[in-house]
């Protein structure tokens, strides 16, 4: 499992977007659902892989945690 930043290098400030985790297979993601803690994503992520390996399906080795402040851009 990886866990990939999509920051644009922009300093953090007080007034800046709160950073989601979202679950993407294949680039797209694989639940409506936004995560605020890596624990919380990764216990997802987990049990997605896990549910994927016992239907022999190799797109368990795509599955991506994505760290963004722009959740809703990912499809």
């Amino acid at each position: 499992m990886k866990i990939m930043n999509t920051s644009t290098g922009q300093k953090n400030n007080s007034r800046s977007k709160p950073v989601f985790y979202v679950i993407t297979r294949d680039g797209r993601r694989v639940w409506h659902k936004d995560y605020w803690t890596i624990p919380e994503a990764e216990k997802h992520v987990n049990n997605l892989i896990s549910s994927l390996k016992k239907f022999n399906d190799p797109g368990y080795k795509s599955v991506i945690i994505v760290e963004t402040r722009n959740p809703e851009e990912i499809n």
